[in-house]
């Protein structure tokens, strides 16, 4: 890792990424004059590599299934809001990689990270101070007799709640996992409704290891199997589909060898996003499907399904 930032390392996490900006909440009847949307989308080749020289003309883009008129494309710019949420079962696995990303995003972007010790934990909240951040990585280390799994869940909604609230330009939500159990009594259409409503794109990286024997927080002898299966069907839910719908991606990994490219490439395309400004027409509903294509052979978009808010 360079020496500009925290503790000597060599990884990182990522994905492809997209993000919307919104129009304000309630606002889903037909359009009375013509209206200014923007979103925020990521353009990979097959290998993850952001494709940087993309224009207008290569874009097609689709809301309610009717072609929309680009009016604009351009880099992207605005800092960012990035919510890190890290469950890593106290074992400190995720340490360097976050500070390697923070270190590649210095400058472009706000970190606020939260530790699952069952709940959430806020180690720092959104800053771009390097002495807080270091900081913040440095509490990130072993935490004995820790118990796997957490409300994972709920961080993400708490998340996606505070970056509405902060009415963030470009809301990020990374989660890094190494556990395959889980507690929540949070229905997760709840939560992703939630997740579109803050305009957050919403990146997930799991370390795939064997079922623990163990219980995961919450659950008792008295739980019903039924009950144990649902709550982990909206777990799976929320960090399978919250990326998808929202512009990210979800990465799987083997383990801690070497360096994480996946969060390498986060970042990389993080900085390599596009703007795209485009026209609904009047007497149009907002908030409709939206898809997003590009006529460039082998290069995919990643972008939201849905755009609510309006051009700022």
């Amino acid at each position: 890792m360079s020496s500009r930032f925290l503790v000597p390392c060599v990884l990182a996490i990522g994905a492809a990424t997209a993000v919307v900006a919104l129009e304000p909440a309630g606002q889903r009847g037909s359009l009375s004059a013509p209206h200014v949307s923007a979103l925020y989308v990521s353009a990979v080749d097959r290998k993850n590599v952001p494709v940087t020289d993309l224009t207008a003309a290569d874009f097609v883009l689709k809301e309610g299934g009717d072609v929309r008129e680009i009016v604009r494309v351009e880099r992207a710019t605005a800092p960012m809001d990035i919510a890190m949420i890290v469950d890593d079962s106290g074992a400190g696995i995720f340490r360097y990689p976050i500070a390697n990303f923070i270190d590649h995003l210095r400058g472009r972007a706000r970190f606020s990270i939260g530790r699952l010790v069952v709940q959430v934990q806020r180690i720092v909240d959104y800053t771009s101070d390097i002495e807080q951040l270091r900081a913040a990585v440095l509490r990130l280390g072993v935490i004995e007799q820790t118990p796997r799994g957490g409300q994972i869940v709920e961080a993400v909604l708490q998340s996606a709640k505070d970056l509405q609230r902060r009415d963030s330009e470009r809301p990020v939500i990374i989660v890094l996992t190494d556990t395959d159990t889980g507690d929540s009594s949070l229905p997760a259409q709840h939560v992703l409704d939630q997740l579109q409503r803050s305009g957050a794109v919403m990146y997930v990286i799991s370390v795939l290891r064997r079922p623990a024997l163990n219980s995961a927080p919450g659950q008792t002898a008295a739980d019903k199997p039924s009950e144990l299966l649902e709550r982990q069907l909206d777990i799976n839910r929320v960090l399978g589909d919250g990326p998808k719908q929202s512009g990210g991606r979800r990465a799987e990994i083997a383990g801690l060898a070497g360096p994480i490219l996946e969060l390498q490439e986060i970042a990389e395309e993080l900085t390599r996003q596009y703007l795209i400004t485009y026209m609904v027409p009047a007497g149009e509903k907002l908030g409709q499907k939206i898809n997003i294509s590009t006529k460039r052979r082998s290069v995919s978009v990643r972008a939201p399904s849905r755009a609510e808010r309006g051009a700022r």
